[in-house]
Formats: structure tokens, sequence, C-alpha cells
């Protein structure tokens, strides 16, 4: 198969549907799409499947309309649960906590900032008091630390779940001299080393980026094949074995985390 790797340089979600338009006027066999703006983008997806155009969405979802399938890299659930047991390892149980997310209008980090909240129940004395947004910019990321640290003094976990927002807390929870902030988040394992080794980071929480791009690009190319057959509870991907299949969406599997231990053990 030919891949054919585009998108916006900004988050201007029409850019997005001009990229798509352009797509279905060459008339590819598939197309997948990590979704800046559910609404935004949804009609042009449809638009594309009724030209006979495979759509999958990965990373971040459509409206389930939109698409064939989502290529779910793990579910809400597991990373909410993932990052709220690290924070909850990391304070004890108890204390108070802040977010800095991405875009507010990205569904996937509204999905996991609702499991988040969700697996607080697990633990009362803990709490979320603020939320804030980095515009998936590490500079902003640090300044939102910053006032977060000044305005909510009794913070003792920053949770950055934006890739370039994770090194932004990092740097500012650094820079602060808070010794008594932990820092911990979803990001890339390479944008954090340092902060990671220093001690300003204590934890990354992903997936494996590499088994996502393949485990996408493997799925768009059995679907233009017509080899996933409507109902399906799995398939064969390759290298990654059996891959579980929950109704409109395949699973890659749980998050790992990413620390001092074992941080080295990765390039991505």
């Amino acid at each position: 198969m030919e891949l054919i790797w585009d998108g916006p340089t900004g988050l201007d979600p029409a850019k997005q549907n001009e990229v798509v338009e352009g797509w279905i006027t060459r008339g590819v066999d598939a197309i997948a799409v990590s979704v800046e703006n559910q609404a935004g983008i949804s009609t042009v997806l449809r638009k594309a499947r009724e030209h006979g155009i495979k759509v999958l969405t990965w990373d971040a979802d459509a409206a389930p309309d939109a698409r064939d399938y989502f290529i779910n890299q793990a579910t809400p659930e597991g990373i909410g649960n993932t990052l709220t047991d690290e924070a909850a390892r990391l304070l004890g149980s108890k204390g108070d906590f802040a977010i800095i997310t991405g875009a507010l209008s990205a569904a996937n980090q509204n999905l996991w900032i609702d499991a988040i909240k969700k697996r607080l129940a697990k633990y009362p004395e803990m709490k979320l008091v603020t939320i804030r947004p980095s515009d998936d910019d590490r500079d902003k990321a640090f300044s939102e630390t910053q006032t977060v640290l000044k305005v909510y003094p009794a913070v003792r976990l920053v949770m950055a779940i934006s890739a370039p927002a994770l090194p932004g807390s990092g740097e500012a929870v650094r820079q602060s001299g808070r010794k008594d902030v932990e820092v911990i988040g979803l990001s890339l394992p390479n944008l954090n080393k340092r902060y990671v080794h220093d001690g300003n980071v204590q934890a990354v929480v992903l997936w494996n980026t590499r088994n996502l791009g393949y485990l996408t690009v493997y799925t768009a190319a059995q679907l233009a094949q017509n080899r996933i057959p409507k109902g399906a509870t799995s398939f064969q991907a390759g290298r990654l074995g059996t891959i579980e299949i929950r109704g409109d969406q395949v699973i890659l599997g749980n998050p790992m985390i990413f620390n001092k231990a074992n941080i080295d053990q990765f390039d991505f």
C-alpha cells in the first residue's frame, strides 16, 4: 500500500477538513484521521464514506457514524485509571492536584478527564482543583503550571495530559524549586527523559506509539481489501498478533508507565 501522511500545522479544525476533501477528490481507498475537533470533521468523513472510502479514526475519535472503526490506543478508562492510580500512589491517596490539558475541545482528552473524575471516587481524599488548557504548546503549559502553583499553593501534583504539556509542566516545577510537587502525565518518553532523570517528572503514561501507527495502517489495509467481516470480534494484525474488536473499536491495549526504571529502553 501507499501511505499519504498529511495534516494542518495549526489547531483550526477546518484545515483538517481541507486535507480530507483533497483525499476524497483523489479517490483514496482508505482515510485514517487523528481528530482535532469531533463536530468539525464528522461531516466531511461521512462524505468520504458516501464515496465508498473506508474511514478510520485513531488517537481521537469522530462521531461513530462518520467512520468504520476507531483505532483505540487505550480506552479512556484505561488511561484515566492509570493516571489517577499513579497520582494516588505518589500522593498517598490524598491531596490536591491540577490537570494541564491540550485544547479544551480535544475529544480524546475530555474523555480521559471524565474517566479521571470517575476514578477519583476510589480516592475520596484526593481533589482535582483546576483544569487548565495548554493548546498543545509547551510554553503555554509552562506558564499555566506556574499560575497553578501560585493560585493553588496546596497543589501537590500536576497531571499534564498533552504530549508537549508534560515537559512544559516539568520545567515549570523545576524552575519553581518546589520539591513537594510531583508531575506526571501523558506524553512521549523522549520528550521527558531529562525531567524524569532529574526528578521533576515522576511518570510518563502512554501507549506504544509505533504499535499504534502500525495497527492503524494495517487495519486500513485490511478494510480496503474487505478482509474484516462485519461483526468480527478480533483479527490478526501482523506482528501484533490477535487484536480485539470491541463493537466499532479496534483496541490496541493498556497504556504503559515510563519512569526512571525503564524510560531509557524506549526511543520515541
